[in-house]
């Protein structure tokens, strides 16, 4: 089965696609396959918010999704560069708050992470009706 045929009984059940990718190619043909959003991975090592702002450039219809490299320091960096969401694993589940019971830390890191994209939405949106962007 090749990579754009994978996708195809997740199109026929109407269920959402995230494929993963890396280079601009890669990303044109999740995208072109149909995955609703593209997951690209690992995008810390490869410049991280920087490489988002520089697909968006010549892809801007294609809805991004950076994973590795997303953390609370990097967060807003990453929505303000043009992601439509952010792939967070290690960042969000840290392994202390599994190994000692306390999932309030899951919840006050996810809603750290929640006003951290709000809050980098909304200067986007003020930017944008000033008409700056």
């Amino acid at each position: 089965m090749t990579r754009v045929a994978a996708s195809t009984p997740a199109l026929s059940e109407a269920k959402l696609i995230m494929a993963g990718a890396l280079t601009p190619t890669e990303i044109i043909e999740a995208w072109t396959a149909g995955s609703d959003l593209v997951k690209v991975f690992p995008c810390g090592q490869v410049g991280g918010a920087k490489y988002i702002k520089a697909l968006k450039g010549p892809l801007p219809q294609i809805p991004l999704v950076p994973t590795g490299g997303v953390n609370l320091s990097t967060a807003a960096e990453f929505i303000e560069a043009g992601a439509a969401a952010l792939g967070i694993g290690g960042e969000l589940i840290q392994p202390e708050a599994l190994k000692s019971n306390k999932p309030e830390l899951i919840i006050e890191t996810a809603r750290k992470f929640l006003e951290i994209v709000a809050t980098a939405r909304a200067k986007l949106s003020t930017v944008a009706a000033r008409g700056s962007v």
